[in-house]
């Protein structure tokens, strides 16, 4: 059985896409998440350590993770929770390195209202073209919007 994980954090950067040479479409994320809690005896927010992982998208999935996400953005992630060693370049000792294989890659709904748009489901696109407004039916991001414009919960 193969561990799997579901992780809310806000990416780090913008998401990369890329096409295998097999033609296979992969978009790589990083995502950064951490606790927080307040602390009454203080009076004040405590954070804990974040927690960095790398998430790889494929397919489908690589297409409109590259469409529809951009660095900040708060999201929700599941998937297999992979490991690789590898040998420090500096000759130093053996390390790891996490990453998750997303199954699902969603907008936290707690931070953002979400407008969905269908892709198109044609079987070239998926593997070879590049993610663009071609690709999508619709998508729209609120981020054009003024910050006045989006709704939020605290806002509603």
């Amino acid at each position: 059985m193969e561990p799997s994980v579901t992780m809310t954090g806000n990416l780090v950067a913008d998401p990369v896409r890329r096409v295998t040479a097999a033609g296979v479409v992969v978009t790589k994320l990083r995502i950064a998440s951490n606790h927080r809690r307040f602390d009454r005896e203080r009076g004040e927010w405590i954070s804990s350590d974040p927690v960095y992982l790398d998430v790889n998208c494929w397919r489908q999935l690589g297409d409109n993770v590259a469409a529809s996400l951009k660095k900040g953005d708060s999201v929700l992630v599941s998937g297999r929770l992979t490991m690789r060693e590898y040998d420090d370049a500096n000759g130093g000792a053996r390390r790891q390195s996490y990453a998750i294989e997303a199954v699902s890659v969603s907008p936290d709904l707690c931070r953002y209202v979400a407008m969905l748009g269908r892709p198109t489901r044609d079987p070239q696109a998926v593997t070879e073209a590049p993610a663009d407004s071609a690709v999508v039916e619709q998508i729209e991001r609120p981020a054009e919007a003024s910050e006045a414009e989006i709704v939020t919960p605290s806002a509603a």
